[in-house]
């Protein structure tokens, strides 16, 4: 494990963490507990930037841990025991990711190795507009092929809680779209949205859908025209179940592009399959790389979008939120 100075926010030191065995390469920040680097037979498959700047200006929420709230939650508002709380506006009518949420707050690193790295994160009552205060922990660590993220939080009191990480990957590396890697999704349902990407109630069958990525389909061979891309839930059935020490995940995806196959297993209910149709309004990218349109997709496996608003994700005081998926890339020969 190496640690390297990154740049600072207000007075306050920004690192770099490196981990590494023989099969993967990866880098966290401490600013929202990113990863900022996932290396696989040779070839960064995950976006980001050089510069802690552009982080601090992009809205892409790249490689961050994304909290309270990940997704959209529907008038940036929720009642919980008959009170109303209001959360910023930062997507049209609505909240995404939190507001100024964990992707952009100062992570403390509690444990560090080789292969391993804890960050903690306290949330204070009212942190954009949240009831209770919240200690959240993330644990990142590598096996084998296997890029393992473990989540924990735990209130002070009663609140919503939905992590997720919104990695952004690329796994032929970055400079071309991802629109000719092979997807298969195993759902069944999708998460039906208004124009604004809110969830209208329904769950229609993926069946003679572009969402029907029961089998290997080419993520860009059914979107054009109106349809500019997936940023959609998928309700998940996961094809066979495996056991990660004490925990048994299903797999819930497969991608394949030139360079690297990717699995990614979980406990959680939804995915949002989302495949950077705004991309092109990020800054620079790492080594001057311009970002463009399908130039990444992202696997963020969560709750359903504004759940929040239908009953789901309430943790009382000492209850306990954990969360697991792992990402595993192997290179192609």
């Amino acid at each position: 494990m190496t640690r390297e100075l990154f740049g600072n926010i207000n007075g306050k030191p920004i690192y770099k963490y490196t981990l590494n065995n023989d099969k993967l390469t990866v880098k966290i920040m401490t600013r929202g507990a990113t990863i900022t680097e996932l290396t696989v037979g040779g070839v960064d498959i995950i976006g980001g930037f050089d510069s802690l700047s552009s982080y601090e200006a992009d809205s892409s929420h790249q490689g961050a841990i994304i909290g309270r709230i990940a997704n959209r939650v529907a008038n940036a508002s929720f009642v919980m025991d008959g009170k109303t709380y209001t959360l910023p506006k930062n997507n049209g009518e609505n909240c995404l990711h939190g507001g100024d949420g964990f992707d952009h707050k100062i992570w403390d690193v509690t444990e560090a190795s080789d292969t391993d790295i804890v960050l903690e994160y306290y949330s204070k009552d009212g942190e954009e507009g949240f009831p209770s205060g919240l200690k959240v922990k993330v644990r990142y660590s590598l096996s084998d092929n296997d890029l393992m993220i473990e989540y924990e939080a735990i209130p002070d009191g009663k609140t919503p809680i939905s992590l997720t990480n919104h990695a952004y990957f690329n796994l032929d590396g970055f400079g071309g779209t991802i629109c000719d890697h092979f997807a298969t999704i195993y759902a069944d349902r999708y998460t039906e949205v208004n124009d604004a990407l809110i969830p209208n109630g329904n769950h229609p069958c993926v069946e003679a859908t572009p969402f029907d990525f029961r089998t290997p389909h080419k993520i860009g061979e059914r979107i054009g025209g109106d349809f500019i891309g997936y940023d959609h839930n998928f309700v998940l059935c996961p094809k066979e179940n495996e056991r990660f020490g004490e925990k048994e995940l299903g797999i819930i995806a497969t991608v394949e592009g030139k360079r690297a196959l990717m699995n990614v297993f979980t406990d959680q209910p939804g995915v949002q399959f989302y495949i950077g149709n705004f991309l092109a309004d990020a800054p620079t990218m790492k080594g001057g790389i311009k970002p463009i349109m399908h130039g990444a997709f992202c696997l963020e496996t969560q709750t359903e979008p504004n759940s929040v608003n239908h009953g789901v994700g309430f943790y009382d005081k000492g209850e306990i939120y954990t969360h697991t998926t792992v990402y595993r890339i192997e290179p192609k020969a």
